[in-house]
């Protein structure tokens, strides 16, 4: 019950703010709610600096997102991003399901910290699905797929996300204990929230941030192979 109304009130809190005025800053409105909603969900602090949006043209941005690292790792963050472009389409917004067309992400960068139990992004990752809402229905679904429509609260639907020149840094395993950054290859994810007609603002978040956990081990991995063959 718990989990329905955090994302019910986190969606509802966020489309009352964005379609009360032609165009708007939702910074109060959205920043009160990650900085009290986002520690519950992430299990670590959540920062951003500003967010506006024009619900005419559906365009906007968001500015100076931080996510620290989660209990048990050091201090500092796990994701920062300089900017997110936002392009959203403006008759979805109030029907249910906000279609955002495309989402542009800069200057996105992420210290990647492993230790003996794991790493600090799978940890963030496991505290945000420990939270993600569940389809009021009994008995139980059995299948694997989940009909977010008995969920209440707005879905998302997510169809391009660019993620330009992206970041990650943190240090070799053992033996080698050596420090790297590596400037990834843009990312594209496609149709996030598509096949399932829109999903829940944090399932949404999840599907993104597994996208990008499996492009940055990927890169990770190739820098490490990189520095052995040395």
């Amino acid at each position: 019950m718990k989990k329905i109304f955090l994302l019910m009130l986190l969606a509802g809190v966020i489309s009352c703010g964005i379609s009360s005025y032609t165009t708007v800053s939702i910074n109060p409105i959205l920043k009160k709610t990650v900085h009290y909603f986002g520690p519950r969900v992430m299990g670590a602090k959540v920062q951003l600096e500003d967010a506006k949006l024009s619900t005419l043209s559906g365009y906007g941005s968001i500015h100076n997102v931080y996510l620290a690292n989660p209990a048990g790792f050091p201090r500092g963050h796990c994701i920062q991003i300089g900017e997110i472009d936002v392009d959203m389409l403006p008759s979805s917004i109030g029907t249910g399901t906000i279609v955002i067309n495309n989402l542009t992400i800069k200057a996105m960068d992420i210290a990647f910290i492993v230790q003996r139990d794991g790493n600090n992004f799978d940890q963030l990752l496991r505290n945000l699905r420990s939270k993600i809402p569940e389809p009021r229905v009994y008995p139980p679904n059995p299948n694997d797929k989940i009909d977010y429509s008995q969920i209440i609260g707005n879905r998302y639907i997510i169809k391009n996300i660019h993620i330009i020149t992206p970041s990650v840094s943190g240090s070799m395993p053992k033996p080698q204990r050596a420090n790297f950054s590596v400037i990834m290859d843009d990312m594209h994810i496609k149709n996030i929230g598509e096949p399932e007609n829109g999903v829940p603002f944090l399932v949404a978040v999840e599907q993104i941030l597994a996208k990008i956990e499996d492009k940055m081990h990927y890169a990770v991995l190739e820098s490490y192979v990189l520095y052995k063959d040395r």
